[in-house]
């Protein structure tokens, strides 16, 4: 008896303890608009970053795409102290950042991340959802490269996203495609086929096909990579899609259960994924 009930003590010490309850606890306490969390987890589960918030696949996934006047327009120089006079709008990036604090735990890190470019006055935002233990594993994978900027497994993603933004086009490029858990050789084809555009502009776009792994949206269009045209798909672009297939049919079949004539309850939709991982 007395050890049958050491054992029904040690469970629940394992129950109260365990990562996704922790999770749960502390998102519920955060000040933030849990609503707006919700619909921008929503959109999230739904495209790629299924991929990132479910699975390893993609060490980063774009999550929601913003844009406001908030940026200097034809009129504003470099250096002008007084930019962005429309408090109004830096409330509703203020709501989304809250969003992306509180979801920010654990393995998961969510980054608003402003674009280098503006057009006429107003400035393009990207969220984006880092699973940062896959993250860390590629800046080591490919240390060669990401190691001029002295990035490191250590280095914080959004150091490392905000430097890569604002780089060059071509190491732009190439260092996104890794981050956004494209193969190797697909990051190649797309670096090297823009080389030759920028050699030649009057040249047309390098002929090219898709290989695409489809998410609850759709089956083409968002987790999606360039090969060279009459590409056969290779032994890893099958492994990623299969992996990607268990994953997105597991998605689909808890989803039902979250979703209400309101809307996906999509909060609590992501704990239950993860909470399938921690037991």
């Amino acid at each position: 008896m007395k050890q049958l009930s050491f054992i029904l003590l040690l469970l629940v010490l394992i129950f109260s303890c365990s990562p996704h309850r922790s999770l749960q606890k502390s998102i519920q306490n955060e000040d933030y608009d849990k609503a707006l969390a919700d619909t921008v987890l929503a959109y999230a589960l739904d495209h790629e970053a299924l991929y990132s918030l479910a699975d390893t696949l993609k060490p980063i996934s774009s999550v929601q795409f913003l844009r406001y006047a908030i940026a200097k327009d034809s009129t504003m120089k470099d250096g002008d102290a007084v930019i962005t006079t429309k408090d109004s709008l830096l409330q509703k990036i203020e709501a989304y950042q809250k969003v992306c604090k509180a979801l920010s735990k654990g393995d998961f890190e969510f980054v608003l991340m402003p674009f280098q470019r503006t057009d006429k006055g107003t400035r393009n935002l990207e969220i984006y959802v880092v699973r940062k233990s896959r993250f860390a594993s590629i800046l080591k994978i490919y240390s060669s490269f990401f190691g001029q900027w002295g990035f490191t497994p250590a280095t914080k993603p959004a150091v490392v996203l905000t430097a890569v933004e604002y780089e060059t086009r071509l190491d732009r490029n190439r260092a996104y495609g890794y981050l956004f858990g494209y193969p190797a050789y697909a990051v190649d084809f797309f670096v090297e086929s823009t080389k030759k555009q920028e050699a030649d502009t009057a040249k047309k776009l390098v002929p090219r096909d898709f290989f695409a792994i489809p998410v609850y949206a759709g089956n083409s269009g968002y987790f999606t990579y360039a090969m060279p045209k009459g590409y056969q798909a290779t032994a890893t672009d099958s492994a990623i899609y299969k992996k990607a297939m268990v994953t997105l049919e597991k998605y689909k079949a808890i989803r039902e259960k979250y979703s209400t004539p309101q809307g996906l309850k999509a909060m609590k939709l992501w704990m239950k994924l993860n909470e399938s991982k921690d037991d």
